[in-house]
């Protein structure tokens, strides 16, 4: 049986569940497919927390974006009636002409983000939590802070249920092809007719669209919990920060949110298939990671817990948000190279905005197709 839709969103996690409940506020028939039960442990959506940040050091073309998103996601928290987002501050460490430092600056100065300069003794003072080098400084911003992924997401496919979408799980798609000026989608359930398809399949993107040759990469990253540091690893007394703790080379942390502190490597991991991942973190994984918490915080880490999820490279680490080659009646979201769920809330409403027809209201040429 052919079901027909105004629009189909393929994929639930981070983007597709926002694009789906945008959507379903415009009053158009639409759907929503996922190959598992959002949210899950099975992509790059989970593990209880994200850092949102303003000083964006990647490039400051993100904060327009940014300042748009942290909007939405207050929005969406006061429907949901629960909290979806909490500022802690943000901290970008490392020597002075680190990527990490050089950029978030530039980033706060291009766009009069309010943010302070920390010498060393500085943060020390400031934050008993963190052992810097004599050699490191940072950014300090005061809007960063953490969203909680998969609360998140639960609200976003909520609110779109609410207004009528229909969500479909469990349901793998297996071919996403332009139809005359629709797109017709089959899936190990049934076949799609729609006017315009979203693919915000993350890991999978890669899978459905093949004749793309899209120049993507799979990283398993592992962040792990431990406890062991007391009073100064509470969120009044740190802040969520991105550490270069040597030239390349990223850690990130949160402050203990009731289950301990959470590190993790910021790339660097094994490279895999979308339907490799497993929740099997090892312990030459752990280890590596709790000799970072040993050596660069004041704490003496003990174990409590880890997750594994993926990140989707693009060779310069930008998103996609582009239409499909010839058809510009499908268009790609993601993938994101790690740094992507605190968009989503923006990158959804333009999902929704570009199927609608109207205006985006930002420069989507950094994330274009062509750039390859």
């Amino acid at each position: 049986m052919t079901e027909s839709f105004d629009i189909l969103v393929i994929g639930l996690g981070a983007h597709g569940s926002s694009a789906l409940y945008h959507l379903a506020r415009t009053g158009k028939r639409v759907a929503g497919i996922d190959r598992f039960t959002p949210p899950h442990l099975h992509g790059s959506s989970h593990g209880q927390s994200r850092i949102i940040r303003e000083a964006y050091h990647e490039n400051p073309v993100y904060v327009p974006f940014i300042r748009e998103a942290y909007s939405l996601w207050e929005e969406l928290q006061r429907e949901a009636g629960r909290t979806l987002m909490v500022r802690t501050g943000g901290l970008l460490l490392g020597r002075a002409d680190t990527t990490v430092v050089v950029g978030a600056r530039l980033s706060a100065e291009t766009h009069g983000i309010a943010f302070e300069w920390l010498e060393a003794a500085d943060i020390r003072r400031r934050f008993p939590a963190f052992r810097p080098n004599d050699d490191t400084v940072g950014v300090l911003e005061k809007r960063a802070g953490i969203l909680f992924p998969e609360e998140c997401i639960k609200a976003h496919l909520a609110g779109a249920a609410a207004r009528g979408a229909e969500i479909r799980c469990e349901e793998i798609v297996q071919k996403i092809e332009a139809c005359g000026d629709g797109v017709e989608v089959k899936t190990s359930k049934g076949r799609y007719l729609a006017g315009r398809v979203i693919v915000s399949a993350g890991a999978w993107v890669g899978e459905l669209l093949p004749e793309l040759g899209l120049p993507l990469t799979l990283e398993r990253q592992v962040v792990c919990w431990f406890e062991g540091g007391g009073a100064v690893l509470r969120p009044d007394r740190m802040p969520v920060y991105i550490w270069e703790y040597e030239e390349g080379r990223k850690f990130y942390g949160f402050p203990d949110m009731g289950q301990g502190i959470k590190i993790g490597f910021h790339h660097g991991g094994k490279h895999i298939s979308p339907d490799e991942l497993r929740q099997d973190a090892g312990v030459g994984e752990i280890g590596e990671i709790q000799e970072i918490a040993r050596s660069w915080l004041a704490i003496e880490p003990v174990f409590e817990a880890a997750s594994v999820c993926m990140y989707t490279n693009t060779p310069d680490e930008n998103f996609i948000i582009d239409e499909y080659p010839g058809a510009p009646q499908i268009l790609i979201l993601s993938p994101c190279s790690g740094h992507g769920f605190k968009f989503s809330s923006v990158v959804g409403k333009i999902a929704s905005d570009w199927a609608m027809g109207r205006p985006v209201g930002f420069d989507l040429r950094p994330f274009a197709l062509g750039r390859w």
